[in-house]
């Protein structure tokens, strides 16, 4: 059913022909937002890495330093329509089951909501960015293993932390 504001072409198709690779796998990520994302960011030569990137779209922490100490970070206001498009990607990720759902729901809890869609946003940006660059089909297994690995960490330091009280840790049955 075509709908008054829908377009009537198959965009999937014509962002793969124009991209060479399919970036709606991508959680969040939908026609209508990659649409406003190429009209800003077409020629991607720009920016030499991903870091580069997301601090252009102002997704990346901006920490204020002073005497060589943190004192808080700089809020940077944008009016980017690309920024925008990958917030409101971050942002429809609290329901989704993928590792970016995972991310988004813990940062959500522990950090805010707020941090929680800037952080996803950023990794989002960083995913297409490196998609686009690789020319490479979108992998959720490489996010998968940084959650992963994030568990391993905190497996970790919470023994290192038992060992230091006495105590030791086992795993529930």
């Amino acid at each position: 059913m075509v709908r008054k504001n829908q377009y009537h072409i198959n965009l999937k198709d014509y962002l793969i022909a124009i991209l060479g690779v399919d970036l709606t796998a991508v959680e969040g990520l939908d026609e209508i937002g990659l649409l406003t994302i190429l009209a800003v960011t077409a020629d991607m030569s720009k920016w030499p890495t991903a870091g580069h990137f997301t601090s252009w779209l102002n997704l990346s922490p901006r920490p204020k330093i002073t005497g060589g100490k943190l004192v808080g970070y700089e809020k940077r206001i944008t009016h980017n329509p690309a920024t925008q498009a990958f917030r409101l990607a971050a942002n429809c990720l609290w329901q989704s089951k993928g590792p970016l759902g995972q991310q988004y729901r813990k940062l959500a809890a522990t950090k805010g909501k707020a941090k929680a869609i800037k952080a996803v946003a950023r990794k989002i940006a960083v995913i297409f960015y490196n998609m686009i660059l690789k020319q490479q089909a979108y992998d959720s297994s490489k996010v998968q293993q940084d959650i992963e690995l994030q568990k391993a960490r905190k497996i970790s330091r919470l023994q290192k932390e038992a060992q230091k009280l006495g105590l030791t840790l086992q795993n529930a049955a």
